[in-house]
């Protein structure tokens, strides 16, 4: 393997275990500063790094439970996607790049982007639904999530045929 590609890659992999670390610390600091908030409403003003959701406590407990439930549902997804990343990048084979491994850890990385897309829809519908009825600000989700998926599906698509055409060439020689 080349010098500098293996640098790269131990990184890449270094900046994926940072990501995953940091968005897990984020998911338990939103869990802590939450139940402050349950019992210190005024908490719910800042409820992390400047996040503002008093409008939905002020409106509605319920709501604003199942809001913070999504805020620590997307950001523990994003973990899993930053550990299938670690995974990944650990996995990588400069030589013989197109493994079966390879191809499963994409697939996971490009269903867990789905499901992220999927629950950024299911809270943009509540907050939208939430301002319309409760006339509340909506702060929606963003939907890019689609779009990445879509491209890791690819990536996984052309290993699966990597690995084929790879073990093709490993039983002619």
């Amino acid at each position: 393997m080349n010098l500098k590609t293996e640098k790269l890659l131990k990184l890449m992999r270094f900046l994926a275990w940072i990501a995953f670390i940091g968005l897990l610390i984020k998911a338990g600091a939103i869990i802590m500063s939450f139940g402050v908030s349950v019992q210190n409403p005024e908490a719910a003003t800042n409820l992390y790094q400047g996040m503002d959701l008093s409008r939905y406590a002020n409106a509605s407990f319920a709501h604003y439970t199942i809001i913070v439930f999504y805020y620590i549902l997307l950001y523990l997804l994003q973990a899993y996607i930053a550990l299938f990343i670690t995974k990944l990048l650990s996995a990588i084979n400069i030589e013989k790049p197109f493994t079966q491994t390879v191809v499963d850890l994409l697939n996971k990385i490009g269903y867990t982007i789905l499901a992220v897309w999927i629950l950024s829809i299911i809270h943009n519908a509540h907050v939208i639904g939430l301002e319309k009825y409760a006339e509340i600000d909506a702060a929606p989700f963003a939907n890019e999530y689609i779009f990445l998926a879509g491209i890791v599906y690819v990536l996984a698509q052309l290993f699966k045929r990597g690995v084929v055409m790879q073990t093709e060439n490993e039983l002619t020689v």
